[in-house]
């Protein structure tokens, strides 16, 4: 089964119409901070990293992890997390500058399947 995952979100930057967002490194701050959007389409027992790259099959970066839930003790179960925040250092932008990098966030389970999402370009300029 293959799902379409939702194109990530960038919390501290106003989303374009275009097809693609210019970000200004000089103005951004130290940590980006990315967004998965809340779906029904992915269980609690996942975890969730943002990549950067052409090929999400061989991210050119890979991000730190993140569990898309947490274990409820009352429930005796794993209960979904909304609102998933995803770190990206301003670092890891600087390789870009001056040209267009796409964005998404991959999924990762026991089964290893590793979904990932619809593509966020970046356009990044000094």
């Amino acid at each position: 089964m293959f799902v379409n995952y939702a194109a990530p979100t960038l919390a501290q930057i106003a989303s374009s119409a275009s097809d693609t967002l210019t970000l200004q490194l000089s103005a951004l701050p130290d940590v980006l901070i990315m967004q998965v959007p809340d779906s029904s389409d992915f269980p609690a027992n996942w975890s969730v990293y943002p990549i950067l790259g052409d090929d999400p099959e061989e991210p050119e970066w890979a991000g730190e992890e993140v569990d898309t839930g947490t274990w409820d003790d009352a429930e005796d179960e794993m209960e979904k997390l909304t609102g998933i925040e995803l770190q990206i250092p301003k670092e890891v932008l600087r390789p870009y500058l001056n040209r267009e990098v796409e964005l998404r966030y991959k999924f990762c389970d026991e089964s290893s399947m590793e979904p990932f999402s619809e593509v966020l370009r970046l356009r990044i300029e000094g």
